[in-house]
């Protein structure tokens, strides 16, 4: 079993995105299918089948979700109520008036003051869409699954479907199971490649399904450029120079001109307005070497407890996500930012490969003893831990001649977490 966040995302630390994308990383490893992943041997896929599942506002659906009084009002998750942070979705009520996705808390509240805010809470996202996942495994084999963000994944179903009329079935079945197993609607787009799938996705939003078939691609060419998988704000105002205003005139654009406009991706999107994608499910080989779990406060601290409570929550996510793997840390590497931008971090090299709670946090400690400890005049704003020198997990305690342990069921404690909610039961740790 995986966890969503560190297996297909790449951290925003340190960057202008950390504040959007604040606990739950939703960039993907790529934006959209590179050159090298078209089939050269196939000009198209003919006799394929590509879903492509993108749930509704689905941070401010499972929040409207699991509070009622949510339910029918403006939401939006990210930042805090007072106006600080960055709106990371909004229900569609909110968008309906005006509030879009990396508006600012203080500007949507401008826009629209009766906008609920609230807070972003990574590991329960992360845990839905892990079992949603693991639904879709009843479905289809797993290696026909690419998760590519936090609330998107493709779905190779050519194995179990004959024509567009079964995949329409199997389209259904893969809705029918999210509202079966998380009371959650998503959107699913079904198409002979990915990149007309994933933008039949949005012909139907919200709770919608289309399938395009080769008689039906007119439906996609019609659609600005901009529809097309990979191009944003600023590529569509270069096509518009370049009279390049619809999927269709895409598709029909000089392969040259677009070359020498965009390099080899001014292919792709010619190829891809085409439905010429011969891209295939992206299936991750590559072991994890690191992990890696930093948190921006939304307040500064700088008294002792606040900080090693904070550190503590850090390791027993850090544990948390060891152990949905199945791994074990051999390496821990600390790190504070401060008010003042600048910052402070440690290595150490673990004593045995471990996933247990009070080992990580307790070597973070260490790592914290020896660095300039946050104070009023210079407060904490970041704290982060990284992971590395992973291994599996063998499932059996390191002997230790000279130090009693005692053994937990982490793993048993994990499924209580993961049916109850995090506050449910917690392992003391004396600092």
């Amino acid at each position: 079993m995986f966890k969503t966040s560190s297996y297909f995302f790449i951290p925003r630390e340190g960057t202008d995105y950390a504040d959007i994308f604040r606990r739950v990383r939703i960039m993907p490893l790529y934006s959209f299918p590179h050159f090298k992943d078209f089939n050269p041997k196939i000009a198209v896929h003919k006799n394929r089948f590509f879903a492509h599942i993108d749930f509704d506002a689905f941070y401010a659906q499972v929040e409207q979700r699991d509070s009622p009084k949510l339910r029918g009002k403006p939401v939006s998750v990210g930042g805090s109520p007072d106006g600080k942070g960055i709106v990371m979705t909004a229900s569609y009520e909110a968008r309906a008036l005006g509030i879009d996705t990396a508006m600012s808390v203080w500007q949507a509240k401008k826009i629209c003051p009766e906008l609920i805010s609230v807070p972003c809470y990574g590991p329960k996202y992360e845990d839905i869409m892990e079992n949603i996942q693991e639904g879709l495994k009843q479905i289809v084999p797993e290696d026909c699954i690419e998760k590519y963000s936090i609330d998107e994944c493709f779905v190779d179903i050519t194995p179990i479907v004959k024509n567009f009329d079964d995949a329409m079935k199997v389209c259904r079945e893969i809705k029918y199971s999210i509202k079966r197993k998380e009371n959650l609607t998503a959107s699913v787009g079904c198409s002979w490649n990915k990149s007309y799938a994933k933008m039949a996705t949005k012909l139907d939003k919200p709770d919608g399904l289309t399938v395009i078939s080769p008689e039906f691609q007119h439906r996609l060419l019609s659609l600005p450029a901009k529809k097309l998988w990979g191009i944003g704000t600023r590529i569509e105002k270069r096509l518009n120079v370049m009279n390049i205003f619809t999927v269709e005139d895409l598709a029909d654009g000089d392969e040259f001109r677009l070359k020498k406009e965009f390099g080899i991706n001014g292919v792709v999107f010619r190829k891809m307005a085409r439905g010429e994608d011969t891209s295939e499910i992206f299936r991750k080989t590559v072991h994890e070497k690191s992990l890696n779990h930093h948190h921006t406060l939304s307040e500064n601290i700088y008294k002792k407890d606040d900080v090693i409570t904070e550190i503590r929550r850090i390791a027993e996510y850090i544990c948390r996500k060891l152990r949905s793997k199945s791994l074990v840390a051999g390496a821990l590497w600390f790190v504070i930012r401060y008010d003042n931008l600048k910052y402070a971090g440690g290595e150490i090299k673990l004593r045995s490969h471990t996933n247990d709670d009070r080992e990580i946090f307790a070597h973070a400690l260490e790592i914290f003893k020896s660095l300039p400890h946050p104070k009023e005049t210079y407060k904490a704003r970041m704290l982060g831990m990284t992971v590395f020198s992973l291994h599996q997990d063998p499932f059996r305690e390191n002997l230790d001649l000279f130090e009693r342990k005692v053994h937990l069921p982490y793993y048993a404690l994990d499924k209580l977490k993961y049916k109850f909610g995090e506050g449910i039961i917690r392992v003391g740790i004396a600092t």
